[in-house]
Order: structure tokens, then sequence, then C-alpha cells
């Protein structure tokens, strides 16, 4: 088991500081004496600190005369904002695309935190229903990553994590106890807990937060509701705040920013929310359950292969007594291989037809993307060819049929979902793609069957 260093998350250092000021003076040209003179007033408000930082620039324009425009400037925290964005503006002017050829082109493979799960880069979105398992899976895979251990089977690169808990320090406190005690060791240090309140959609928020984590930390936000009180999840504005939000807090810190979300009433419709959210994920990972049976899936793999499943449960710690002499405890996750085995039963009835409903679907009416591939069909198409086949006494009655068998067919992991796009999903999902894609293709470019 690899050890990832102990990374403390502190405020940043003076050094840090000052690294951050030489890359926003870095598109300011030391030439015209009043933007030397606003920057001066803009540094002097800390005091002498940045005096040599500002003279090191300024070499340019002449070291001593720079020292004459510091000794006159009056502090002035705002006296940078107006030459800053006037310098980028004009940056931004500037030819910005370049093209390159093939052999130019970076061949580096993606960099994963869970390999085949989560980049070390990017958003990623654990999401089910309430009391699934989605926090106790935070925290399984928080302390792998911070110790550089197996998540289930999968490989683990070691990073600093900061545990965002927004749902009560005491279930925090609770869930983290329990892991150490079934593992009799330490949560791994390399992971730390922020337990105060912290929205997504303020910005200074997110600058506050993103200062005390070291560069490539994971930062998982639990829950995104908590983080961004009173959102209209359906609202296209509202969620693309939320967006914007982690994307900053993504590219401030270089790493990888998870948040867990909820899925809606109907749990074959996938993400709570607007479409943009899970548009702008690099990864998706559903929690969901059958009675005491519990699993994940890779419901969104942006450069891997989505559809891998794999079943857990919780098992009830003993974490002692409160104040009454009443037990208390908390759960940890472990692997049940037999919990997956529990959720796929055998396709009969309406299950069996409505997939062959879609078998058919995908066969005369399914979509290709741009490269060829086979992609999904439509709930319209999909739902047309059901009520063809189906020998209910009448319309209401196939419709009923449909919707429970669609919603079965998606919780025992037979289909996937995105944006009202239906696919096949499961251990046989992409060979039976390939074949719809070719037959697809055949037809329209008039190979036929």
């Amino acid at each position: 088991m690899a050890s990832a260093p102990v990374i403390f998350f502190e405020p940043p250092a003076l050094a840090d500081e000052q690294d951050k000021l030489r890359d926003m003076l870095s598109v300011i040209p030391a030439k015209n004496p009043e933007d030397l003179k606003m920057v001066a007033a803009a540094l002097k408000t800390a005091g002498i600190r940045h005096e040599e930082l500002y003279l090191d620039w300024a070499k340019p324009y002449g070291r001593f005369k720079a020292k004459g425009l510091w000794a006159k400037a009056r502090p002035d925290p705002d006296a940078m904002t107006e030459v800053l964005e006037r310098h980028i503006f004009a940056a931004s002017r500037k030819a910005r695309f370049k093209p390159q050829t093939a052999a130019e082109l970076d061949p580096t493979p993606m960099q994963y935190r869970i390999k085949g799960v989560a980049p070390s880069e990017g958003m990623v979105v654990v999401y089910g229903a309430s009391r699934d398992g989605k926090s106790f899976w935070c925290i399984a895979a928080a302390a792998a990553i911070g110790e550089g251990a197996q998540f289930f089977g999968y490989p683990t690169t070691p990073a600093p994590v900061l545990y965002v808990g927004l749902e009560g320090e005491a279930g925090v406190r609770g869930r983290v106890l329990a892991w150490e005690r079934h593992h009799g060791r330490a949560m791994p240090d390399a992971v730390r807990f922020s337990l105060q309140p912290f929205r997504l959609t303020d910005q200074q928020d997110v600058s506050d937060l993103a200062d005390i984590c070291p560069p490539g930390c994971v930062v998982i936000i639990d829950t995104l509701n908590r983080a961004a009180p009173g959102l209209d999840e359906n609202s296209s504005k509202d969620m693309g705040g939320v967006i914007e939000g982690a994307k900053t807090l993504q590219r401030k810190i270089a790493g990888l920013v998870i948040l867990v979300a909820h899925s809606g009433k109907d749990s074959t419709k996938g993400l709570r929310g607007h479409s943009s959210l899970f548009a702008a994920l690099d990864a998706a990972i559903l929690v969901s359950r059958d009675g005491d049976a519990r699993r994940w899936k890779l419901d969104k793999a942006k450069d891997g292969k989505d559809g891998e499943e794999h079943g857990f449960r919780l098992k009830v710690v003993d974490l002692g007594t409160d104040a009454d002499g009443d037990p208390v405890t908390s759960c940890v996750i472990e692997p049940d291989s037999g919990a997956t085995q529990q959720f796929t039963r055998p396709l009969r009835g309406n299950r069996q037809l409505a997939f062959t409903a879609l078998e058919n679907a995908a066969r005369s009416h399914g979509i290709l993307n741009e490269h060829g591939e086979f992609i999904g069909v439509t709930f319209a198409d999909w739902y047309a060819e059901f009520l063809r086949i189906s020998t209910a006494d009448n319309k209401e009655a196939k419709r009923k049929a449909f919707a429970r068998a669609r919603e079965d067919l998606a919780a025992d992991g037979h289909i996937a979902v995105d944006n009202d796009i239906y696919r096949f999903a499961g251990l046989n999902a992409s060979a039976t793609h390939a074949v719809i894609a070719a037959i697809l293709t055949g037809q329209r470019t008039g190979g036929g069957q």
C-alpha cells in the first residue's frame, strides 16, 4: 500500500501568496508609469512585505525609479483591478488558437485518482436516493485515496483529500469513527474535514476553500443541495452557477471535485435537476439499493468504460453509548458480490417485453454519433415499439406496464439513460451496441441488414 505524504491544509504562506501575485503581474508590462503607480498602491496595502516583489517586477522600468513610485504610493486595495482588467482584455484580443499536427498532440493518457472510475482532475458526481449509502461510499473512497489503497479492486493514486461535510457534524464524526474502528487504524492523515458552512455559488467561499487545498487535492462536497441553498435545480441559469462554481474550484486546486447529489423521484431518469450538470461531468456514480442489497455503478465515464457495477453492504459498527446509555452506531461499507446478483432478476413478462421493444427500436430507430457508434434510442421510439408488440387489454394498461418495466430494467442495471436517450447496460452492452451500430450503418448506407 502506497502512503500519501502528510500534507496539511493551511492558509497560504507568504511564498504561496507571492507566487499568485507574480502570476497576476505577469500580464502587466512594467513600462507605463501610471500602471506602476497603481500596482504599487495595491501591493502597499499589505505594508512592506511585497516591496521586493514589486521592485523585481519593475526592473524593465528601472529599479531606482520604481522605488520612488513605491515611496509615494498610497495604499489602495482596488488600485490594480482596472490595470489587470485592461491588460487581460488586451491579451484576449490576440490570437488564441494554435492548430497542432497529430504529432504535436499530447499522447499522455488520462491520469486517474481511482483508476477507471475517477480522474485526477475533473468533476464527478456520486448520486442516489436518500439513505442508499452515498456518504459511506465517499468516506471509504476518501480513505482509499488518502493512503493509496485499492478501492473495490481499483488502484488509486494517493492524494490529499478534503471532505466538506455539510449535513451534520455528528454524522460525519460517526462515519469516520466507524471506519477507524472497523479497520483498526486511524483515518489517513492526508484526509481532512471541513464542517463549516460553504456555498459553491459564492466566489469568496470557493476562493477561500481553494486557498487551503494543496495542488492536486480531492475535494468531496456532501451534499450539493446544502452547498447551494435556494437552488432551483431545474433552472439552467441556477445550475449553470453551480457548475461554474465547481469548475472554478476544480481549476484553482488543479484536482478533483466530487459532488454528492440526489437522484430524482423516478430513479430511471438519473441525476436530479437540469441536464446540464450531467453533461458537464467527467464521471457519474449511481449508488442504489434493493432492500439490504446495495451497489454502485459507473453511470458515466467520459474517457472510460461505463456500466460497471459493484455490490456492497453496510456493516453496523458499535460506537458505544450516549449520555442516556443508549447505543450509538454508524456503518462502513464492505464489498458484497452477492448484492449485484440479488439486483439482477431474470427477464420475464413485461420486463422481457420492454427489453425486446428496446432491441427492436434500436435496430430501426437507433441514434449513431459522429463516429458511427450507437448511443441509444429516444423514449418516444422505445415506447411506440412497446405499444406495438404489447398484448395488454388497453392503452392505459400498456402505459402502466411499460412504466414499471422501464423502472425495473434501469434499477437492475439492464439499461442506462442520459437525457431521455436509453441504451443497454451491463456486461454485454458493448457487444450489443457494436452489433446495432453495424446494422444501422448498413441500413443507412444501402448495405441492407
